[in-house]
């Protein structure tokens, strides 16, 4: 399948004429194996990969003003040095993939401070021991994760069990007493 003729087709067909009119794209159930070079799209911002076969992830192409990205039921099993970029991100679907490794997920998404909703439901890390307080810990602005809302005492427990040091010293503030390390 030849995706490059597929998109301008597509544009074509919808009557688009330059790529800076393109902010919104869907490339969903398009049997693609991985990600195409949409590098063109300077405007995009809202980009449907979902449900289709990709494996191995590369978004190096994509622009880092993408807002919403949607690549859940695929088959990737990492997203290492694949993201990381993409910083203006407020809305990541990655449910039923293969995803592993839970700190190098999170340090993938660090840098993503305005990111609201993400999913990874249905990933062996959503098993991980301590994977919803520990992506609430890693992502302070997210309010929906996994299609729940982020309740206040999750903040609250995640900042106590991942903030040990910054937990003690709040508590001495509050009570008055001298930390002592």
């Amino acid at each position: 399948m030849e995706v490059g003729k597929d998109i301008n087709d597509f544009l074509q067909k919808c009557g688009i004429r330059r790529d800076a009119d393109v902010c919104q794209l869907s490339l969903t159930l398009k049997k693609l194996t991985s990600v195409p070079d949409l590098s063109r799209f300077h405007f995009l911002r809202k980009l449907w990969l979902n449900n289709n076969k990709i494996r191995e992830l590369s978004c190096r192409s994509l622009n880092c003003c993408l807002t919403e990205l949607y690549l859940h039921n695929n088959n990737i099993k990492s997203i290492a040095g694949a993201l990381n970029h993409l910083t203006c991100l407020r809305l990541l679907f990655l449910h039923n993939n293969q995803i592993r490794g839970l700190e190098d997920t999170m340090h993938e998404l660090r840098r993503m401070q305005q990111l609201q909703s993400a999913t990874f439901f249905l990933n062996p890390i959503s098993h991980e021991p301590g994977y919803r307080l520990h992506v609430i810990h890693c992502l302070p602005s997210i309010q929906l994760l996994d299609r729940k809302e982020v309740k206040p005492e999750e903040r609250k427990r995640s900042f106590q069990i991942y903030s040990q040091d910054g937990h003690r010293v709040l508590q001495s503030v509050a009570f008055g007493r001298r930390i002592t390390t």
